[in-house]
């Protein structure tokens, strides 16, 4: 249900501050850097001690540990670009989507870097050693990792700055890798999902659905410019 939440929560919070967004994004790019590094600083801390936390606050880690948080971002960034501009929703998240996708990518990075680490302390030794590591895991890391690399180029071409500087056409061609972006997101999540030695299918039919809607929504927006 944490997804859930914060794609509730996160929908609710764009929404409201769509204006502010556009006119102050730095303030909202400094409080998901604090949220990311904050995020990274305590999950290095917790792998080399027994510190723990409860309560709210302790969901709230997880969710940014987990990279939940930005993928109730990156999911409004993508129905942004699915759904009918006679939406006045439609209409707000595409005034701030590069905003959006900036947070998201920004927050994103507190999961990459982190499970990234973990990876090389715990998984790569024992790679190196012959031990037994399940492909699954390794399915997880190879997804997660090339997820993380590809989205790197889409981040920092979503600045205004940036963008000035490229060709209009080469930035459009390189912006539609983000859909493939997408796609190791939601085979990523799946993945994970699939190892839990209890696989909790509320979660995967959740993803599943959102993720499978905006593919609808896509395919009948392209179906409908393609008629005139």
């Amino acid at each position: 249900m944490i997804f859930i939440y914060s794609l509730i929560a996160v929908t609710i919070f764009s929404l409201a501050l769509s204006a502010n967004i556009k006119k102050n994004p730095k303030v909202y790019y400094c409080l998901a850097t604090l949220i990311s590094a904050s995020t990274i600083g305590f999950e290095l801390y917790k792998m080399f001690s027994k510190v723990k936390l409860t309560g709210f606050i302790n969901q709230l880690e997880r969710a940014s540990a987990k990279g939940i948080i930005a993928v109730a971002f990156f999911i409004l960034v993508m129905y942004a670009g699915a759904l009918s501009t006679k939406l006045k929703v439609t209409r707000k998240l595409m005034s701030i989507r590069a905003e959006l996708a900036i947070i998201a990518s920004i927050l994103m990075l507190a999961h990459g870097i982190v499970y990234l680490i973990s990876f090389i302390i715990n998984t790569v030794p024992k790679l190196i050693s012959g031990q037994d590591v399940k492909i699954i895991t390794i399915a997880i890391s190879i997804v997660g990792i090339l997820a993380f690399i590809l989205m790197i180029p889409l981040f920092i071409t979503s600045f205004k700055k940036i963008r000035k500087t490229m060709q209009p056409k080469a930035w459009k061609n390189l912006q539609r890798w983000a859909y493939l972006f997408y796609l190791l997101a939601y085979v990523h999540i799946l993945f994970i999902l699939v190892k839990a030695k209890n696989p909790d299918w509320i979660k995967n039919i959740s993803y599943t659905l959102v993720f499978g809607a905006y593919l609808v929504l896509k395919i009948i927006k392209y179906k409908s410019r393609s008629t005139f």
